[in-house]
């Protein structure tokens, strides 16, 4: 009988860059990859290739799920690497927005759990990351499990589980997965898998040095990028506020914090969400020199002062600047 589909994998903050190209890397690998995948070499494949008659359907688990779950985790991992019952139900009560299940319904509409994602957040990859701990605040993103049971491997249901799995991530925590600081989501895995890794987007980073059952581990990273559209208008619990501002400082001076000016903004708008929006005003032919315009929705007067006191020209002493609150009489303002 092949060997499971599965992995235990763990997250890692990595700030250095790798040495060599993953392709190099890998081709460094021995000729024959050992590990819990199937004798032959996985290829990864679109969730359009799964098979026709499995009606799959994502969601996040319940604690009536953990039943399944544990069935299907101590029946694909070796004993030295499962999770215990009170491990996943531990994951699933404290991270439970990072642990989604994979089903399918028969004609009855009767479901069955054939897999499942679960992660936590840490701040540090150590030894006590693989354990029952999670920091809702940590930037890295642990996987500790991609499993699928064993009558449904080998159909690309791994790999569209994994993809919906971190498509979920993404746009569940959307702009506030990005205000909390989480950055990447970094897993374990053994030799064989590594390819099947790389074509859903992780990189290689290093052979790791954490011990986990009596087989060597590889430590891959997924980077994650939040883009958020903007509000175009306040929220219900907010209002509009105008900064206005003229320069104090020969522009030379100026020039660089006004191009760290305009990044706030941008990061605001763009990993945040922000009802904001910043240009300058002009006179009759064009030209520059009215000074500059801010618009920004906050909830009052303090946050948006807090606000505007993060702009690198306020901070810098660039600007004699003064922050008001917009009441509109006929019409409103609308960002784009």
């Amino acid at each position: 009988m092949s060997p499971p589909m599965t992995l235990l994998g763990v997250l890692v903050v990595l700030v250095s860059c790798l040495t060599k190209p993953t392709s190099a890397f890998l081709n460094q690998m021995a000729p024959t990859p050992v590990g819990r995948l199937a004798q032959q070499p996985l290829q990864a494949s679109s969730s359009s290739s799964i098979i026709m008659d499995q009606k799959l359907h994502f969601r996040p688990a319940t604690p009536e799920d953990m039943d399944a779950c544990f069935a299907i985790e101590s029946a694909s991992y070796p004993a030295d690497e499962a999770a215990s019952r009170e491990g996943l139900e531990f994951r699933q009560a404290s991270a439970t927005p990072y642990f989604r299940v994979v089903t399918t319904t028969d004609d009855d509409d009767d479901e069955t759990i054939i897999g499942f994602c679960c992660s936590t957040r840490c701040h540090a990859f150590t030894e006590e990351s693989m354990s029952t701990t999670h920091a809702p605040d940590g930037k890295l993103l642990a996987i500790h499990s991609v499993v699928v049971a064993e009558p449904y491997r080998r159909r690309g249901i791994a790999t569209a589980m994994l993809e919906e799995y971190m498509e979920s991530i993404c746009s569940s925590t959307d702009a506030a997965g990005a205000a909390d600081g989480l950055e990447s989501i970094v897993l374990l895995a053994k030799s064989k898998l590594l390819s099947f890794y790389v074509n859903c987007g992780f990189a290689v980073i290093r052979p790791s040095p954490i011990v986990h059952g009596s087989e060597l581990w590889y430590e891959l990273e997924k980077r994650l990028s939040f883009t958020t559209l903007a509000q175009t208008v306040p929220n219900e619990d907010e209002q509009w506020f105008v900064k206005t501002e003229t320069f104090c400082k020969p522009f030379p001076q100026v020039k660089p914090h006004l191009e760290a000016h305009k990044q706030w903004v941008s990061d605001l708008r763009r990993q945040q969400g922000r009802c904001i929006t910043s240009g300058y005003r002009v006179d009759a032919e064009g030209k520059p020199g009215g000074g500059g315009l801010l618009f920004l929705a906050a909830k009052n007067y303090d946050e948006a002062l807090e606000l505007v006191l993060q702009d690198p020209l306020v901070a810098n002493e660039c600007v004699e600047w003064q922050l008001n609150g917009w009441i509109g009489q006929v019409g409103d303002v609308q960002l784009r």
